[in-house]
Parts: C-alpha cells; structure tokens; sequence
C-alpha cells in the first residue's frame, strides 16, 4: 500500500537513524550524489551498499533521466531508477538560486564525498568550483565522472556511456567481423566507471577525515576504465602493428572458445583453450584424433583462423546432434568448462541464483510493491554490505534532510520552496 509523505518521513527518519547501516563498511559516512543516470549514481549505490549515507540531490522542475528508464511508470515504479537510485535519500535544489547554493554548500561541509558529473567547467560557473569546495571542506572528497576527463583536447565534449564504449574500442572489438562494431546492451562504460570510482573513493577514505583532511578530486573518464580491460590487445597492437579485428564470440589468443547452437535452440558457452582441457573436450566427442590433428595439436596453431573455423564447426555439429540438457549433463560428468547462456526467465528460475540470493525481494515504500532486485555482487563475510530500499520518489527527503540535517524551520522550508530555491 502506498504510503503518504509523512509516512515517507517517517520511514527516512528511521533510515538515517543508523539502525540497518549499523556494523556495514562505511557507516558513518556521507556522500552527496549531484549526479545523473549511470556512471556517477552507480558508484554512490556502491558507497550505499556498504552503509554509507547517500544524499542524492535533483533538479526541483528536471528530474534524474534515469527515472524515465523502463515501462513500469504507471505502476508507481521507475525500473532503472529503483535499482541504481538504491539507499539514496533524494532532496532537490536549485544551484542558480543563492540559497540554494548556500543550502548546497551547507551539505557538503558535513559531507565527506561529493560525486558530480557536470559538464566540465559547469562547478566553476556556478561559483563552486572544486577548489571553493575544498576550502570550505578540507576533507572532502570530490569524485568527477566526465566523458573524456578533466584534460586534454576533448575535455570540453559532453559525454555518454555509447560514446565512451566507441571511443575505448570496445564497441569495434565486440562485433563480428561480418556484420560491423556492437555496442552493448546495457551502460556498460557507465557500470564500469562507476565500479573504478567507488575503488577510486574507498582509498581516499584511508587518509580522509571529514572537514580536516584528506581532501581530494578524483579525475575519472567514461573511457579509460573500459579501455583498460583491452590491455592486452593494446600491447600486442603495439609490439606488432598488427591491429586487431573482431571475432565475434571467439577469444583471440585462445580456442576453442564460443558459443555453440543445440537441437532444441537452445545455446551453450564452451571454453577449453587450455591444452588439458582441450583434449578432454576431443576425448569427450568421441574424435581423440583431433588431439594429434596438425591443425589443432596446440593453441597457437587453433587460434589460426582457418584453424578457429575448422574446429568450430566440428564442435557445432556436435552440439546440433544433442539437445542443451544432454550435452551439459555430459560436459559436467568430465569436468568439461560450458555453461548455458540464460535468459532473464532463466535467471529468475534459476535454483543457484535464489539459493545465493544473487537477487532478493525488497519492499518498495513509497508504493508498497515488492521488487525483485540483483543482490550485491560480492560478499563482505565479516562486514556484509546490504540494500536498505530502493530508490525513492523525486524529492521524497527534503523535509528530513533540510530540517533534520540542515536544522531548518518549517518557515524557511517554506520560503525555499517558494523560492524555487529547492
């Protein structure tokens, strides 16, 4: 059953109590999240996760775009923003009007992260540049997600998670050969960048202390994360010249590895690249001679293209000749590495997935609705993280955190409001 916005407040108030944060990694910590859609938000989530305080702070008349995401809006539900806007606290305020600059201002002097992905120079424009924010608070930390950076020619270009994907040469790199470069489906530069900052913050807090030291600004690209991860590929790029192309499902510098078709349509992800591995899979369909065979004898000689196609096409028609149930049965009685390639649907009936609780129902209380929702990805034993609640209704905290917090009274609330100051 809904609940109405004193209900809301009340809910708030207990949160900010401390009571399910109490134990968690970060308890005790303050982060503001002036961020939009993916990447920063993602990584003030993280912060959330592990018990830290999560103001997430709007526009009064624009709204986070994330909350657009997904078709669920008439039910009360906003998808993407349930998920990533998680164990946030949303207030609003408008940075052109000076008390609501000043209430900004207020914020992080007792905040200990700010997270921002403004356009680069929009802080300074605004009369809060990242070194008045410093002053005002020595021990804040300043994480700021930008396409291309703080420096360099690009800098100054607004970014987005399909253009970073582009720019990292992952895009290129995912594709097959036949049918050009694909982009993921999912902010995939976004998911990444925000997982590199949430590492990024939680070392600055070895040194941090809020409002005496440790201050710092944390330069972060949409790019340079994903970029990272084709290392590899960049380094034998530039030993070689050789410039590598896409594959499609293979691995470059090991087969056979991709994924395979079965009778009832099923698909399968095999990976045997290793040598042992290898002659497993051979023995296992009952063609051991390929072992010997020149052209498969070692993974140097299967990662030849003429190779790679060769034995892909003996491991497909293996797999067109058994259904997904017989063929994993048999890879698992021999050890082999292959795995089905699930769906959604899979997911959720899925025995290991619940067992684990890789996700879990969480009450959403500002509708009421139980949502089913991806749990954390890892596993603190000693200091386990925890998702308090999904995102919240735009604004849902102002009257808390601009009177509890900020100890404002129900007239100048009302004046801000008024205002348009939040």
């Amino acid at each position: 059953m809904a609940r109405s916005q004193q209900e809301l407040n009340a809910f708030i108030r207990d949160q900010r109590s401390g009571g399910e944060s109490a134990g968690l990694p970060l308890e005790g910590k303050r982060v503001l999240d002036f961020s939009t859609v993916m990447a920063a938000p993602y990584c003030a989530a993280m912060l959330g996760d592990a018990g830290a305080e999560i103001i997430k702070i709007e526009n009064p008349k624009v709204p986070d775009a994330l909350r657009t995401w997904g078709p669920l809006k008439e039910l009360g539900i906003e998808p993407y923003h349930a998920v990533v806007g998680r164990n946030k606290l949303p207030i609003t305020i408008n940075l052109k009007e000076e008390s609501g600059k000043q209430a900004f201002l207020d914020l992080v002097k007792q905040s200990d992260v700010l997270i921002e992905n403004t356009k680069v120079g929009a802080m300074d424009r605004l009369g809060l540049a990242h070194e008045k924010l410093l002053e005002a608070n020595p021990g804040l930390i300043i994480g700021k997600v930008s396409g291309y950076g703080m420096t360099g020619p690009k800098a100054q270009q607004p970014g987005f998670g399909t253009l970073a994907e582009a720019y990292s040469g992952f895009s290129y790199l995912n594709g097959h050969a036949e049918r050009g470069p694909l982009s993921p489906p999912h902010a995939l530069a976004d998911l990444t960048t925000g997982i590199h900052l949430a590492y990024a913050i939680a070392l600055g807090f070895l040194k941090q202390e809020r409002g005496v030291r440790g201050g710092q600004i944390i330069d972060i690209s949409l790019y340079e994360p994903l970029f990272g991860y084709f290392g590899g590929e960049f380094v034998s790029y530039k030993m070689t010249g050789v410039v590598p192309n896409p594959i499609g499902n293979e691995l470059r510098a090991a087969a056979p590895r991709s994924v395979y078709k079965t009778s009832d349509d099923k698909w399968i992800a095999l990976s045997c690249s290793a040598q042992k591995p290898w002659e497993n899979l051979a023995i296992l369909m009952d063609q051991e001679e390929l072992i010997q065979d020149p052209r498969f004898i070692t993974n140097a000689e299967r990662i030849k293209p003429e190779n790679r196609a060769a034995l892909n096409a003996i491991i497909q028609e293996w797999h067109s000749t058994r259904s997904e149930a017989e063929a994993l049965e048999l890879f698992q009685s021999k050890g082999i590495t292959a795995g089905p390639i699930f769906t959604m649907q899979d997911i959720d009936q899925d025995e290991h997935y619940r067992e684990r609780e890789s996700f879990y129902t969480i009450e959403d209380p500002a509708t009421g609705l139980e949502l089913e929702m991806p749990g954390l990805p890892f596993r603190l034993l000693g200091q386990p993280g925890k998702i308090r609640f999904p995102g919240l209704p735009h604004g849902a905290a102002n009257e808390v955190i601009y009177s509890d917090l900020l100890g404002y009274s129900d007239e100048d609330l009302q004046k801000a409001r008024e205002s348009g100051a939040i």
